[in-house]
């Protein structure tokens, strides 16, 4: 159990504070946590939320009161999380441009390693589609490469949702 499985909870009644929760940004997690234990009352972990909030499920509504009152904190480390997910593809794509004006093969490394997660992945969905019994094996092989195929397409054609929350925390609130 961590602060990631609470925000999935948290989130049905509280997106923000579930978001915040949930998100990949550690520190940001964990001060949420701090934030939703304090307010409960409880020992700041996981494990003791999760235990108030199925003492009492009318706790997640309390928990949508407490994100309309830090709405303005939530929202903005909410946009720390944006700020570090749109920094690490940044980080990405500069390191490819700097390897390739630099003539290093290295920038041909990325390359290659998605070449072969893409071959690899429509080979195994065509084994696992044409196979009259399908092995366990066989699909979590596939699993893992349609993972490593979302991560490619992601980082050579960048990702529509990650831009639309940029967006969205970016605009100017009227």
């Amino acid at each position: 159990m961590d602060w990631k499985d609470i925000g999935a909870v948290v989130a049905k009644s509280a997106p923000i504070l579930g978001a915040a929760l949930g998100g990949p940004v550690g520190a940001i997690a964990g001060a949420a946590g701090t934030l939703v234990a304090s307010f409960l009352g409880c020992e700041d972990s996981p494990q003791a939320v999760e235990q108030a909030i199925k003492q009492n499920p009318e706790t997640l509504l309390k928990l949508k009161e407490l994100e309309a009152q830090q709405q303005a904190q939530l929202i903005g480390w909410q946009k720390a999380q944006l700020d570090a997910e749109l920094r690490n593809v940044q980080d990405a794509r500069a390191r490819e441009i700097a390897l390739a004006k630099a003539g290093h093969g290295g920038a041909w490394v990325t390359g290659i390693v998605s070449l072969v997660v893409i071959c690899g992945f429509f080979w195994m969905l065509r084994e696992v589609v044409s196979a009259p019994q399908v092995s366990e094996p066989a699909l979590l092989l596939l699993g893992s490469l349609g993972t490593a195929f979302g991560a490619v397409v992601n980082y050579y054609l960048g990702s529509s949702l990650g831009s639309f929350r940029k967006d969205e925390a970016q605009r100017p609130k009227l």
